[in-house]
């Protein structure tokens, strides 16, 4: 079986995606070695060092590079000139039919009206169409979260039996390089800080983790900020709070927009504590990293991570109180419980039963399983 699997995600900034399909095909690659696999993205040197090498393994470069030229032309050209049999996409598949079509919709927040407020309106126009189109399309439709599943459900009106779980993972990190590269970021690892690791846009809720650090007054208690990742969409109430509290923030707020593997796994490692007050998410994988690296973690529950249960500390993140009560709580506590969370957290999220998932929809169990 020949399978393509269009990884442009990876041409560009950190996000999820990228998570799930290296997760994802580098157990299937592992498994199912009379298969092909071929990654296709702008440059395949993004790809070379995130999948196995194999015989069977193939990396490609699309020829042009305007997306709307790929998804309309050259993807489909691809597929008849592979004699491909599944081709893999990220919530938008071609407009054009060729061969069968699997889509991984990882969440439709935006589709709720509640959550609309956070998301672009242009971005609702364009996407939201294509997502649905793609989503009713597709020969095989997955998603990474029983909330997306029923959420997919009911607002496409699919049923919610064809549509098949390949939840995200994390792994155990037992090796990582203590080297790191930026100046910025070795003056922060002598430092107590409390973490937060997510791309910056409103619907994260950053600016509660900064009224918290302000109302808590936890710069008397020797804490700084760390925030990891891309500003995303324009916060003018983040931005605001920050300026109107500049005196505060300009040496306790560190935000760092790239790091590396090591560079995150080591801002783990060093973290007071992890949080993660998101609002809406269709999944939300930080936290689950930071807790496979004993780290004590506050975490939202709403949306996809209500199922992350298995967090004592486990709260709306849109009531303040909430949030600064858990953070007073969980610093204080002596009795955190790691082990129980991690051994949650493996039990329930691997690569290897998505990878399952994955093979049982294609009807192709292995006997021996």
């Amino acid at each position: 079986m020949k399978i393509l699997i269009d990884a442009h995600v990876f041409d560009g900034k950190f996000q999820g995606t990228r998570t799930y399909i290296k997760g994802l095909y580098n157990k299937l690659i592992d498994r199912n070695p009379q298969w092909d696999f071929y990654f296709i993205a702008n440059k395949k040197e993004n790809l070379i060092n995130e999948f196995q090498h194999c015989k069977n393994v193939y990396f490609l470069e699309y020829h042009q590079k305007n997306r709307i030229v790929q998804l309309l032309f050259e993807i489909p050209w691809r597929i008849n000139k592979l004699n491909i049999d599944y081709s893999h996409f990220q919530y938008i598949s071609p407009l054009i039919k060729i061969g069968k079509y699997i889509v991984t919709s990882h969440d439709i927040l935006f589709e709720e009206k509640r959550f609309q407020k956070y998301f672009p309106l242009n971005y609702r126009r364009i996407k939201g169409p294509l997502f649905k189109i793609s989503a009713k399309r597709a020969d095989k439709l997955l998603t990474v979260s029983e909330y997306s599943r029923n959420k997919i459900s009911e607002l496409y009106n699919i049923p919610k039996q064809s549509i098949v779980l390949t939840p995200n993972a994390v792994e155990v990190i037992t090796d990582y390089s203590n080297e790191i590269t930026k100046q910025n970021l070795e003056k922060i690892l002598i430092q107590k800080y409390i973490l937060y690791v997510s791309r910056i846009e409103p619907r994260k809720n950053h600016i509660s983790v900064l009224k918290a650090y302000d109302n808590l007054n936890l710069v008397k208690q020797g804490y700084n900020i760390v925030f990891v990742g891309n500003y995303d969409i324009v916060s003018k109430e983040l931005d605001d709070f920050i300026s109107i509290k500049r005196d505060l923030f300009k040496s306790n707020l560190h935000i760092f927009e790239k790091v590396s593997n090591n560079e995150l796994c080591a801002l783990y490692k060093k973290a007071s504590l992890v949080l993660y007050p998101s609002i809406s998410e269709g999944f939300g994988i930080p936290p689950l990293e930071a807790a496979l690296l004993n780290k004590k973690v506050v975490c939202s529950k709403l949306t996809a991570m209500s199922e992350f249960n298995f967090f004592p500390y486990h709260i709306d993140p849109t009531n303040q109180d909430e949030l600064e009560n858990s953070i007073v709580n969980v610093l204080q506590d002596q009795d955190y419980p790691f082990e129980l969370i991690k051994n949650e957290i493996l039990k329930k999220y691997s690569w290897e039963k998505s990878a399952r998932s994955f093979e049982n929809m294609l009807h192709l169990k292995k006997n021996n399983e």
